[in-house]
């Protein structure tokens, strides 16, 4: 029965492919993401300094990838402590479990289809090519490396999530223990790097690279045996130890799980239904129905609103109970990641910076709770005027977006050293982007409201870089003029000069979205 499950992979990258031929949305994606991978190289190369340019320090490249490894490996595996490693669907358990097939040859079959999945998450690496090569001198040959290595650190995140939801699910005292050490081992590696940065012989960065690059940062779990290969942040012995490492544990994991007494096939199966629950609810526009297992109660009642206020006060609750911070995780980690770039993109000027923090925004900002509100008819039946439970909706977004650039620009700000002023309108720029992309995402559900996953992906960054334009080319021509400010003053202020008026202008445009229910979705 091996032959079915290499027929069943086979089969199932084939009708991929006559699936992406037949639908021209997927077709027009995938040509648009192909040319901004070339658009990217062509950049990067012609951006590239002469031969008496000097990039920065590689050991800085290996750092950040030795970062993001252990990043994505850590978010990954944290779910096995409640849901378990999603490396099967639910039409794996109803067809392929029952099948007289031995659980071991299921098992690879899971891991190889999860390998292939985790590359396509980590497609965004190879549009990072222009400033790795203008800053450190990165080949793509050697960004494909390091896709290669993000794809394992996904992988092994997986399988780790799914062995530790195995082993602890059903005894929480276990799974305490096993969490408690989970944490310790990361804690003690982030303090060995604090020690270091503070009692190096040398400056903060310099102290942090080093350790960064050193043997102890090498030995950290995943991060650092894959970062160690797949940055080559040594030498050939140093790529195969890493490389081995990763290798042991990953048997060790299968193992576990081949040769241990518990069946994973019932861990796998709760898994699989709680993922294919959340699908099918998101596609049906019944989002209320995938909540989380544990919600915290807390104070009950609105305390206040009325009429259209009323939804921002139930926002409100709805925020409090669903996460601790002001900044929901997803954007805390959007957050550090700015920070960092910013602190190795420092000498590069916070033109750069902001740009580079602006594109992650298009992909890390979110319409709301609003997209909740219009899977229900309530939003509709409320007996106010339509524009005022629009802006109503769109209200609970205000603070964690000026919160979110508050923690990216205050910490950028003392690492380039800029002014108050600059920090102030660095700002001010982001929210009026938050702004200008929530008007366009409203934009998007009031005109093409039930298209297709892949046409609405295509459909979001596109107008997202049209509404976009207006003010980067106000920005250009004003500072073609030369006036007496400085270039940051310049740049910052007419890009929320215009990004303003136009978020303004489309919301205006959508005031009667909510005039009626759209019940054809």
């Amino acid at each position: 029965m091996g032959g079915a499950l290499l027929y069943l992979l086979l089969t199932r990258l084939k009708n991929s492919l006559k699936s992406l031929i037949k639908s021209p949305g997927k077709l027009i994606y995938l040509i648009i993401m192909v040319a901004l991978i070339v658009v990217t190289i062509i950049g990067g190369k012609s951006s590239a300094g002469g031969a008496d340019h000097v990039y920065r320090d590689i050991r800085e490249f290996n750092a950040i990838v030795i970062a993001l490894y252990t990043a994505m490996f850590i978010i990954i595996a944290v779910g096995g402590f409640s849901k378990g490693g999603n490396i099967f669907s639910l039409s794996d358990v109803n067809f392929i479990f029952p099948a007289p097939i031995s659980q071991q040859r299921v098992l690879f079959y899971g891991l190889f289809r999860q390998m292939g999945m985790s590359l396509m998450v980590g497609i965004f690496i190879l549009y990072q090519y222009s400033w790795t090569h203008m800053t450190y001198g990165i080949s793509y040959g050697r960004l494909l490396i390091v896709l290669l290595g993000y794809a394992l650190a996904v992988f092994f995140g997986q399988i780790t999530a799914m062995v530790i939801y195995s082993f602890t699910s059903g005894d929480e005292r276990l799974k305490r223990m096993i969490q408690t050490a989970f944490y310790a081992v990361f804690a003690i590696f982030g303090l060995y790097l604090v020690w270091s940065v503070l009692t190096g012989p040398q400056t903060p960065l310099q102290n942090l690279v080093s350790a960064a690059s050193g043997t102890v940062i090498r030995l950290l779990p995943v991060g650092g045996w894959l970062g160690s290969a797949f940055a080559a942040a040594g030498s050939t012995a140093g790529v195969l130890t890493g490389l081995g490492i990763s290798f042991v544990y990953l048997v060790i994991l299968v193992c576990l799980i081949v040769f241990s007494k518990r069946d994973y096939y019932e861990d796998v199966l709760k898994t699989a239904e709680i993922s294919q629950s959340a699908i099918t609810a998101q596609r049906e526009g019944r989002m209320n129905e995938a909540i989380p297992a544990n919600v915290k109660l807390g104070k009950t009642g609105l305390n206040g609103g009325f009429g259209a206020d009323a939804f921002y006060y139930k926002h409100l609750l709805e925020n409090r109970r669903s996460r601790k911070l002001l900044v929901s995780t997803t954007s805390l980690i959007w957050i550090l990641v700015s920070i960092v770039l910013a602190f190795f993109m420092r000498n590069l000027g916070i033109a750069s910076v902001f740009i580079s923090t602006t594109y992650m925004q298009i992909t890390a900002v979110a319409l709301g709770r609003i997209s909740r509100e219009l899977s229900k008819p309530y939003i509709f039946l409320v007996p106010e005027p339509p524009f005022a439970k629009l802006i109503q909706n769109l209200r609970e977004s205000f603070f964690p977006a000026l919160a979110e650039a508050a923690l990216i620009y205050v910490p950028v700000a003392f690492i380039m050293k800029l002014s108050p002023l600059d920090m102030v309108l660095c700002i001010v720029a982001r929210m009026s982007f938050a702004m200008l992309f929530t008007s366009g995402l409203v934009l998007i559900e009031r005109i093409w409201s039930g298209v297709s996953k892949t046409f609405a992906i295509l459909l979001y960054f596109a107008v997202m870089l049209l509404i976009s334009v207006p003010g980067i080319a106000a920005a250009i021509l004003m500072t073609s003029f030369h006036l007496i400010v400085s270039e940051n003053f310049t740049i910052l202020v007419s890009l929320t000069a215009v990004n303003v008026p136009i978020s303004l202008l489309v919301l205006y445009l959508c005031r009667n979205m909510l005039q009626y229910a759209q019940l054809n979705k």
